[in-house]
């Protein structure tokens, strides 16, 4: 029996980084800029990250659109180490409902996938790429990768490199 699974798909150029749904409250098109430190979202001041530009640097890739994208979080899936250091990056406290936005260009949609389709990071260089958050990849043609990525080991990465 095959388990699927539905994730949040953010297209690059060449990757598509997919977020387990599960993280995910909300999803927006909202033109927002990229040094804002906090966003207005149903009624509530939310800390703000822009993650676009670590991606692209970090991943070697090239937004293929204009739009702005939120993915409204919730504070409950990261650690109190990443918590702290949001509301100390963006001098905002979490409203009464936990929730925080991160931004970036690109694409989004929501796909179905299939487990046994994701291959685990080879061991060598296992330490390294869950550092900015990789879990696990798919390479579903020669051209484009598919990489499942962890919310809070990404921000975590953000905010060990220094990188805006």
């Amino acid at each position: 029996m095959e388990i699927h699974n539905q994730f949040t798909c953010v297209s690059y150029d060449t990757i598509d980084f997919l977020i387990p749904s599960k993280y995910i409250v909300s999803g927006i098109f909202l033109s927002i800029p990229k040094e804002s430190k906090t966003i207005l979202f149903n009624k509530e001041t939310l800390p703000h990250i822009y993650i676009g530009n670590m991606l692209e640097k970090e991943f070697q890739c090239k937004t293929k659109a204009d739009t702005s994208v939120v993915l409204v979080m919730n504070k409950n899936d990261f650690s109190k180490e990443v918590c702290n250091t949001i509301v100390n990056y963006t001098d905002t406290a979490f409203p009464a409902t936990g929730n925080l936005a991160l931004s970036l260009n690109g694409n989004i949609s929501s796909k179905e996938f299939v487990l046994d389709s994701f291959h685990l990071i080879p061991q060598g260089i296992r330490e390294r790429l869950n550092a900015y958050g990789i879990d696990a990849i798919i390479f579903p043609d020669n051209i484009r990768k598919q990489i499942l990525i962890a919310p809070d080991l990404l921000l975590k990465k953000f905010f060990t490199g220094g990188i805006e």
